[in-house]
């Protein structure tokens, strides 16, 4: 998980408004989270890596489900045999790279939104393999624009979001492997049938903190 897609939707739903309930679809409790600017800043390749005292989303809701098939629960595909039209707010980040079927896995999550609710997509275009069992994909804007509307969808944004270049400074971490690596996502937010924006209140971001002395360091700083 990258700290941008904290960020992503956390403006995403300050801008749009939560509708209840709120679900991570794939994502995890306690996830690697990785933020860039701290290698950029430091040179250590090592101080990207943060974890929270938190899930990712509880500074939005406390009480938001994470669905995850890692734990026992039904894949994206599966979903609509147990939900339908369930879900007023869903997130699925650096998910969809990992899906054999994208074009299912967008119909279903339109089977198990509520009308006027809000779901937030984010992937990768720019990132080194990475499989979680498998990485089947790469997304432009574009793409995920068609897999939204082939399934139903109102677009709200599409776009690029992240965008690291090799020459920032970030490099592999894989043992054996220095490379220098592009990083760059895309983001999607969507709603279905008829929407209403129902701007939020800010949201305090949740607190980091690291193994890595330098990055805490510019952690503490603020």
């Amino acid at each position: 998980m990258f700290w941008d897609d904290i960020r992503l939707v956390t403006e995403q739903i300050e801008k749009y408004g939560i509708r209840q309930p709120f679900v991570d679809l794939g994502g995890m409790e306690q996830p690697c989270i990785a933020d860039y600017d701290l290698t950029i800043a430091t040179g250590d390749q090592q101080a990207r890596y943060v974890s929270l005292r938190q899930r990712p989303f509880d500074h939005i809701d406390p009480a938001y489900l994470v669905l995850n098939p890692d734990k026992g629960d039904p894949s994206i595909e599966d979903l609509p045999y147990y939900y339908q039209n369930a879900f007023g707010t869903a997130v699925c980040l650096n998910v969809i790279e990992h899906v054999q079927n994208p074009f299912r896995v967008f119909a279903a999550m339109y089977q198990i939104m509520k009308h006027d609710s809000l779901l937030i997509v984010e992937t990768v275009f720019s990132f080194p393999y990475h499989p979680s069992p498998i990485d089947y994909w790469r997304y432009t804007p574009d793409c995920l624009r068609y897999l939204a509307e082939q399934a139903g969808f109102l677009v709200l944004e599409c776009d690029w979001r992240m965008t690291i270049l090799a020459d920032h400074g970030i490099r592999s971490t894989a043992p054996g492997s220095n490379e220098p690596q592009e990083v760059r996502s895309v983001y999607a937010t969507l709603s279905k049938g008829n929407f209403r924006p129902l701007p939020a209140s800010k949201y305090q971001l949740p607190d980091r903190y690291s193994n890595n002395q330098a990055a805490n360091r510019l952690l503490q700083r603020g």
